[in-house]
């Protein structure tokens, strides 16, 4: 009887090993992905040099802000750093004024978005040194992004993956390092693949410690959800500063 048990208890483990396997997400090229869904921003308002937003804004099936509810925010010089677990359900928080996020366009092909650090909009030494939080609005099994950076200095970014009850997928560091000579679109491709296709990833935080901050663009994912016009979305204190140049923008530009 006692060996019977024994039997039992080892074929239930093994059964549940496709769970556990079923745990990690996978670094992959973004090339690689077959979602139909691309987040490009390029359907909100952006500025030459930089517009504000402190609310939370929303582009192609997904919205965006400093982070998650319940997540903890401190800061490491003029870097957003996150930490701690999200409340279920998954939920964004933006950040205090001139403290959420930023949209730069008039350079590249793309808008890219970056997250506005503690020393606020319009500095330099803020945008893309604050954290960045994007929600779906449908469980994803996948995603890609492109990360701008701008000084071939480089620095690592934290890639926090949350299901939509708050609870942690996995965390994964990045480092990207824009090799000279640096240019408009200087940066690296990231693709993420659930192991076993799982669709539960809700949503994704990031901060980083790269020299002058970063930008991301092109988020690659599963086919998105229908959403109102992006006119009706984004509605909370959005500011543009048309004398803001942004310091990793500007240093692109450089000889």
């Amino acid at each position: 009887m006692r060996y019977t048990i024994r039997i039992v208890l080892a074929l239930a483990l093994l059964s549940c090993a496709p769970y556990v396997l079923a745990d990690s997400i996978n670094v992959v090229p973004y090339s690689s992905l077959t979602g139909t869904g691309l987040i490009t921003f390029d359907d909100v308002a952006g500025g030459p040099m930089g517009t504000n937003y402190d609310g939370i804004l929303m582009s192609g099936g997904a919205s965006f802000a400093e982070r998650f509810v319940g997540q903890n925010l401190s800061f490491d010089g003029d870097f957003d750093v996150l930490s701690g677990t999200p409340v279920g359900p998954l939920a964004l928080q933006t950040g205090v004024a001139n403290q959420n996020v930023s949209l730069i366009d008039g350079y590249l092909e793309t808008n890219i978005l970056a997250g506005v650090g503690p020393v606020g909009f319009p500095d330099f030494d803020a945008i893309g040194e604050g954290s960045v939080a994007m929600l779906f609005v449908f469980d994803q099994s996948q995603l890609g992004f492109f990360v701008h950076e701008a000084d071939g200095v480089g620095g690592s970014e934290t890639v926090n993956f949350f299901r939509r009850d708050g609870s942690l997928i996995q965390t994964i560091a990045l480092t990207t390092v824009c090799p000279p000579p640096q240019s408009l679109r200087c940066g690296m491709e990231y693709g993420f693949q659930r192991e076993g296709g799982v669709k539960d990833i809700a949503g994704v935080s990031i901060h980083n410690n790269d020299f002058n901050g970063i930008g991301i663009d092109i988020i690659k994912h599963d086919v998105p959800a229908t959403v109102p016009e992006p006119s009706t979305l984004v509605l909370l204190g959005v500011g543009a500063m048309a004398g803001a140049t942004r310091r990793w923008v500007r240093r692109k530009h450089r000889p």
